[in-house]
């Protein structure tokens, strides 16, 4: 008999809701590739829910023949997840992607193969073969798959906030905490995942009712993917080739425009023997040409534009910056946007705003000024500024 009662209820709530997202993902007019992806996702991750939804419900016991409906894709997650970061940090696929999902194929050929079996050899061959070999081998490639993926995808997304804070200058306004969320939850997924399964082989088998607690962490885990997911459908992600300019030679001459054209005609570096050395030299050189040509109060600025007006590359200004002058280019840039504010806030005549004053140096909003602020003077725009008039109140 079909009823559904609390258990299956608790666990449809969440996965309805999932599905009803990943279909709204699927919409998106923007990121099509990436919200495809999690909308793969939070399939999935349903999927491997719907048997435990159904089974309360008395839907084995009513039609038995439904064991081994091809549900399970476990081997597919792990890639997903890769997947999914990978192009929300690059814009594109990676290359020969298809073939990552290749054990997912076969996992899903074999579940199809067996679920259109007699009830009679589905049974026997669920008691002889599927449950003391099959599951053990499909359990930890599943487990071995997600942790290699998932550690991936955490090495994709800090190469990308590294390439954020040394290619532009208004980095702060991409601080895209929403890939974080999704691997910090897919993550701590995992581990639970991989907990529970080893508690299950430790204490000889767990049952459906034993492992309702993890099935419900799905069902909220993939109905808060899927919220977090639509949240974030429309966002603008930079990509690394979207602000990449031609990469001139190493000529460093002042930055003029007739040296940035003669720059940008040259036809090869100069030799590894005649490179500078003094990184410390040239950053400090870069920093007065950029404080010269006030190239800092562009809210665009990128590390790639930065390097042509200096008639360089972005390898040099970089090595320059870091090694030189110990700071990325992010950093590099904002404080000097800072001193600038800071400098016309200790003016006594200044009769601007603030708001004003920042957005004149660069800063693009209101949010991102204070943050930054804060971060390289330690004390926010309005108590610099009541610090300089009382200093300035004192002064004969």
């Amino acid at each position: 008999m079909i009823s559904f009662g609390r258990n299956s209820i608790l666990l449809s709530i969440g996965t309805a809701h999932a599905l009803v997202l990943a279909g709204l993902l699927l919409r998106a007019p923007v990121n099509r590739t990436a919200n495809r992806l999690l909308a793969a996702l939070l399939t999935i991750v349903a999927f491997r829910v719907l048997p435990y939804i159904i089974g309360f419900a008395g839907f084995y016991d009513t039609w038995p023949w439904l064991s081994f409906m091809p549900y399970e894709w476990s081997l597919a997650i792990g890639a997903v997840i890769w997947l999914y970061i990978h192009v929300i940090c690059t814009g594109a696929l990676p290359t020969r992607w298809a073939w990552h999902f290749v054990p997912a194929a076969l996992q899903g050929a074999y579940y199809s193969t067996i679920f259109v079996q007699p009830l009679a050899f589905k049974n026997h061959w669920n008691t002889v073969a599927h449950v003391p070999y099959i599951v053990p081998i499909e359990t930890t490639w599943s487990f071995v798959a997600l942790v290699i993926y998932v550690a991936l995808a955490w090495r994709t997304h800090a190469r990308y906030q590294h390439w954020l804070d040394t290619a532009l200058s208004n980095r702060e306004e991409f601080r895209l905490d929403w890939p974080r969320r999704f691997l910090i939850a897919c993550s701590v997924t995992v581990a639970l995942w991989v907990a529970h399964s080893l508690y299950e082989a430790a204490v000889g088998g767990l049952t459906y009712f034993d492992r309702l607690p993890l099935y419900l962490w799905f069902s909220v885990l993939v109905y808060g993917l899927g919220l977090g997911g639509l949240r974030s459908a429309r966002l603008a992600y930079p990509r690394p080739d979207a602000v990449a300019e031609p990469e001139l030679p190493v000529v460093l001459a002042p930055a003029t425009e007739a040296a940035t054209e003669a720059a940008t005609e040259a036809v090869a570096v100069l030799p590894k023997t005649e490179r500078p050395a003094d990184w410390r030299d040239m950053g400090e050189r870069f920093d007065a040409e950029v404080r010269a040509g006030c190239w800092w109060r562009d809210p665009e600025l990128t590390a790639p534009r930065l390097a042509r007006l200096l008639a360089t590359n972005t390898t040099y200004l970089s090595r320059a910056l870091n090694d030189g002058l110990g700071v990325n280019f992010n950093e590099f840039i904002n404080r000097i946007r800072v001193d600038a504010v800071q400098a016309e806030l200790r003016t006594a005549s200044a009769d601007r705003d603030i708001l004003t004053i920042a957005l004149d140096a660069g800063f693009n909003s209101k949010a991102s000024f204070n943050r930054v602020f804060k971060r390289v003077a330690s004390v926010t725009p309005t108590e610099f500024k009541r610090l300089a008039d009382a200093v300035t109140s004192q002064t004969p």
